[in-house]
This record gives structure tokens, sequence and C-alpha cells, in this order.
């Protein structure tokens, strides 16, 4: 089983392990795939920069180099703010207890970006799902820790729990104050009677 989250609403203790709802496991999904003439699938793999060297996909990684060209690792590396003070970072969601303290509505849910959405299953989870009823629950959410968490949003189907993970969107409101000015066409110029040429009928 799973890693568990510790969830805690109305002082009881939830243990439940999440699984990703993957969108290709609801609708399915479609690949395709070269083969040779005998039928092997064929494999991606790219070239160096000599254009002799293959190099099978998989086989190459984003690093960083110090000042002198040495590899750096990224344990080596320190956050920090745009102040230049130094980030704290945070523990994953899976260490310590979650408390369902918060209450959104629905609008504030909709207002986010959701990039994943979790079931909630093990003992207990109908009735954790019983629990919630038609309420939202917020909390900050970091799956592996970090040094920012996104929001994450207990909700459930009357059956089951689940939670939703994003960020809220930023939308730039349009207002009134810039006023658009239309574009009038140019008058005609009208032709005067002595260019008038006969020969033009």
């Amino acid at each position: 089983m799973a890693k568990a989250l510790n969830l805690i609403l109305g002082g009881s203790t939830f243990a439940l392990a999440p699984t990703k709802v993957e969108r290709k496991k609801l609708y399915g999904w479609t690949e395709l795939r070269a083969t040779d003439p005998d039928g092997n699938v064929c494999r991606q793999a790219g070239l160096d920069s000599n254009g002799v060297t293959i190099i099978p996909k998989g086989a190459t990684k984003i690093g960083m180099l110090r000042e002198d060209g040495n590899w750096m690792e990224k344990d080596e590396l320190q956050a920090l703010h745009a102040d230049g003070s130094v980030a704290e970072a945070i523990p994953s969601s899976f260490e310590g207890e979650i408390k369902l303290e918060q209450k959104v509505d629905t609008e504030k849910l909709m207002d986010c970006i959701v990039t994943s959405v979790y079931q909630l299953e093990g003992e207990g989870a109908e009735e954790l799902a019983k629990a919630i009823g038609n309420d939202i629950y917020t909390f900050p959410f970091s799956y592996r820790g970090g040094y920012d968490a996104s929001d994450g949003f207990l909700l459930s189907n009357g059956t089951t729990p689940f939670i939703f993970v994003g960020t809220e969107a930023l939308f730039e409101m349009i207002g009134l104050e810039e006023q658009a000015v239309v574009d009038e066409p140019d008058d005609e110029v009208e032709m005067e009677e002595d260019e008038l040429d006969f020969s033009m009928f």
C-alpha cells in the first residue's frame, strides 16, 4: 500500500493513501509506434553535436556546472527569496498531520488551476467521505516537500474522498479606464468638374 496521509477532521484521524487519478485511465489513450520491416518496435534516439555518437532516449540529463567547470550537486544549491533572504524548506504532507479546519466555497476551488487529483483509499475512507459531506476543506499540500506548497482541496462524492491539488489562477481584470477611440474614415475627396474626362466613359 502507498504511503498514507494523516488527516484530522472532527477529532478523528484518518490514515489514507492517495492514488493519482490518471486521465488516460478514465478516457484511454492512443500510441503511435514505428516498427521496422520485421515488426520490431523502433526506439527513439538522438545524435551528439558531431553527428556520430547515438544517444538513446533517457540517456541525457540536465546538470549544473560551477564556474570552474566541475559538476555541481543539487544539495549544494540554496534557495533564496527575491529580497535575498534564505528560503525555508517545507516538509512533505506525508510527514506529520494535516488538520482540516478551513472550509472554502466552490468558487475558490474553481479559481484554481488543478494539476493533480488523488483518490483517498484505505480503512475509514467512506467514513471520512461522510464526515466531509458537501463541504470543501483546504490546506497546504506538498507531495515531496520543497520550498513552495500547492493548494490542496479535500472533497467527497458521498462515498469516496478526493484531494484536488492546484494553484490559484491570477486573472488580469479588464476595466473601463481606457476608452477606445473609433477611427472615422477620411472624407471622400470629390473630383473637380474639370478633372472629368469624357474618355473615361
